[in-house]
């Protein structure tokens, strides 16, 4: 296949060279001293120890058209970056090319659907703990990449089968849902939840699991996800809470959320599209979120300020 990655941060570099090392041609879209770093030599992917070279993966810092559309896209920015990354693909997008979304939050499908069409667009979750360590090498944390894809509307059904023989001998896991809306917001719930609750507490996983009553607040954040989801007509129940809270306890003890993160770092984060959204859809639904409320209106100067620089 031909595959084009747009995004050089973590999650982009490990499926670059994952699928690169599975025969595929990719060209991953980055900054400058991505495409200056992949002169110098191979991209490098490490896991529990063991690190693989992997030549041939072309890098560019934008996309041109007059050559053969790309057969799939990843599309591995930041959730507020997806609008302007699907107007820089256009170029590369045919009548045949396939678009996965990785990003968190339940509207990069959406955002993807309106420039390029809903036909051409999968609705994914993605599970991996993937930091880039320079900007040619990434570091895998844990297992390799989860993904959960489903179609947005029937007449992309036929696109699914090509994109798991793809992702398959690369090592990616991938299951299929039949109500892809559910499965973003179920990953949602997960992840705004323990994420901004993590983003309040300051402290990883293993620290926060050790307070009853902080865990019980990561449980109620769910509960709120899950109103607001169900007000919007979305198939969740509270055995979703209580599978989330599952996932959630076999975390390792340093884990912490990529928002989390981003937001004790100064970097700007994904906030608006992950409790920013449940604040923003309770409202228009009716749905009272004080929990989120108070994640998001806690985190929003930081946000602001790291955005500013």
């Amino acid at each position: 296949m031909r595959i084009t990655v747009f995004g050089a941060g973590g999650i982009g570099l490990y499926f670059a060279g994952m699928l690169a090392r599975a025969g595929h041609q990719v060209t991953v879209v980055g900054r400058a001293e991505t495409v200056a770093a992949a002169a110098a030599g191979p991209l490098l992917v490490s896991r529990a120890g063991e690190e693989s070279s992997i030549p041939d993966v072309q890098v560019v810092t934008e996309l041109r058209g007059g050559g053969e559309p790309a057969d799939l896209v990843l599309v591995a920015v930041k959730a507020w970056q997806v609008r302007d990354a699907a107007e820089a693909l256009k170029p590369v997008v045919g009548p045949h090319t396939t678009i996965l979304p990785l990003q968190n939050g339940v509207e990069a499908a959406s955002d993807l659907a309106e420039v390029l069409g809903a036909e051409r667009v999968l609705g994914c979750t993605c599970v991996v703990i993937a930091e880039r360590i320079e900007p040619w090498s990434v570091r895998c944390l844990g297992s390799h990449a989860a993904v959960e894809i489903g179609v947005l509307t029937p007449d992309s059904a036929d696109r699914v089968e090509p994109v798991v023989e793809a992702l398959t001998p690369a090592g990616i896991t991938v299951s299929r849902t039949n109500d892809i809306e559910a499965t973003l917001w179920r990953k949602l719930m997960l992840i705004s939840s323990y994420g901004g609750v993590g983003a309040l507490a300051r402290q990883p996983v293993g620290i926060v699991s050790t307070e009853p009553e902080t865990v019980a607040l990561v449980r109620a954040a769910m509960v709120e996800v899950l109103e607001v989801a169900r007000a919007r007509g979305v198939a969740l129940d509270a055995d979703d809470v209580d599978q989330m809270m599952k996932v959630y306890a076999g975390f390792g003890p340093e884990t912490t959320a990529s928002m989390q993160r981003d937001l004790a770092a100064g970097r700007p984060s994904e906030l608006h599209y992950q409790s920013g959204a449940v604040v923003r859809f309770g409202r228009a639904t009716g749905v009272a979120t004080p929990i989120h409320q108070t994640i998001y209106a806690s985190q929003l100067p930081s946000e602001t300020a790291a955005r500013e620089h």
